[in-house]
This record gives C-alpha cells, sequence and structure tokens, in this order.
C-alpha cells in the first residue's frame, strides 16, 4: 500500500467512510482542490508523533539520559501529553525504540514503519548493555514468555 494519496474534494465527499478505514491503516491522505493540495487527514497516533517530535525540536527539554522513563512517570497523562514525554526521550537518547513501543502501546513494527513514514529519526541498535537488557525484556514481555 502507498503511504500517501491524493483525493479531490468530491471524491472525499463520497467516498468519506474509505478514506478514513485508509487512513486508520496507516496512510495519510491528501486532499485537494483544482488539483492543489489543501490539506491531510492523518491517522491519530501520526499526528500525535508529529506534534510531539515538533515540540521537541521546538524546546528541547531537559531530560536525564539515566532515568529512563517509568509509565508510573505518564500517569495521568492525556494521549498527547504521553506522546511529548514519550517522544522527547527517545530523541534525546533516553530510551530505546523498543521502550517507546511499550510506553505508547504499539507494536515494535508499527512504531518503527511511523517512525520512517514521518521522517522522525530512528535508532535500532541499543547504544549501552543497560538498553539491549531493557529491549531483550520488553520482547520477552510482548512475547508472552515471562507470564505477565
Amino acid at each position: 500500500m502507498e503511504y500517501l494519496a491524493y483525493i479531490s474534494k468530491t471524491d472525499l465527499a463520497r467516498k468519506t467512510h474509505q478514506v478514513i478505514r485508509s487512513v486508520q491503516r496507516g496512510q495519510t491522505v491528501i486532499i485537494e482542490s483544482h488539483g492543489q493540495p489543501e490539506a491531510a487527514i492523518l491517522d491519530m497516533p501520526d499526528y500525535y508523533i508529529l506534534l510531539a517530535a515538533t515540540r521537541y525540536h521546538a524546546q528541547t527539554p531537559e531530560i536525564d539520559l539515566a532515568a529512563g522513563l517509568s509509565a508510573e512517570a505518564l500517569a495521568g497523562a492525556t494521549a498527547q501529553e504521553r506522546y511529548d514525554q514519550v517522544i522527547a526521550h527517545y530523541l534525546a537518547g533516553a530510551i530505546s525504540l523498543g521502550r517507546v513501543a511499550e510506553l505508547l502501546e504499539l507494536t515494535w513494527a508499527d512504531l518503527r514503519l511511523r517512525l520512517h513514514r514521518l521522517g522522525v529519526p530512528l535508532r535500532f541498535a541499543p547504544e549501552t548493555a543497560d538498553e539491549a537488557l531493557e529491549d531483550a525484556r520488553i520482547a520477552e514481555e510482548w512475547s508472552g514468555k515471562t507470564g505477565k
């Protein structure tokens, strides 16, 4: 599937349900009028990621790289606040891609695809032994081997 689709305003009116389904499957739809792009429709996780990355680069927060990010630190946060915190910690290098996936409740593969598609930098390999151990722990939890 292509990640970008173009549709006229008229076709959007006729095919709204189909367009929304495509967006929910990860496609961004560009709405055109007279051949000129006027708006984009994307799903909420993509929107949250883009806004979080923009906020991080607009005003880089101070992040303790050694502290990581706990699920408890995100308790009570809105969806956007959760994404802001998690993406900021990831971009700062404080948490791994696997930890981001866990905290945002996305699969690692889905998250990786989204970040790549949206132009957010990817860090694949753990940079430290602790990161590698954390990635292994997360992978075990997701696969159900730890019994959690």
